[in-house]
């Protein structure tokens, strides 16, 4: 069963900066969509950043997501560690981790900036194995 209610704390940050659709025009608006997708992508699909020499199974790429919140989103990288052989549980506490770091004002504020890149194309450590048939 999923417990959504841990980041309920955020709706008021997630109102201000999701974009009705796409990644959005500011940095900010980028890392909230980003974020965004992990969680949701885990909570609904079992989805992780990074499939490579993993137990759990996944069937959607979301590397991108965490290569651009790495390359872009000062601290990400410490709240996104390699995931291999991650439980369940241990992968929900990162998605937290990187949810109470950055989905909040005084964090997004630094990032006001035009969007950089973007969150759907970005390689970097985190990879993608196709495991579904």
């Amino acid at each position: 069963m999923v417990n959504w209610n841990y980041f309920d704390k955020f709706d008021d940050v997630i109102f201000k900066y999701m974009p009705p659709r796409g990644e959005g025009e500011t940095v900010a608006s980028q890392i909230v969509t980003a974020i965004n997708k992990l969680i949701y992508k885990w909570y609904n699909d079992g989805d992780v950043y990074d499939n490579t020499s993993n137990t759990l199974g996944w069937c959607n790429d979301l590397s991108s997501y965490a290569n651009w919140l790495e390359r872009y989103a000062d601290g990400c990288e410490e709240h996104l560690p390699r995931v291999y052989y991650a439980t369940g549980e241990i992968y929900e506490d990162i998605l937290k981790s990187l949810a109470d770091m950055c989905l909040n004002e005084d964090y997004l504020s630094d990032y006001l900036l035009p969007k950089v890149g973007t969150i759907y194309k970005c390689d970097g450590d985190y990879k993608f194995e196709e495991v579904c048939g």
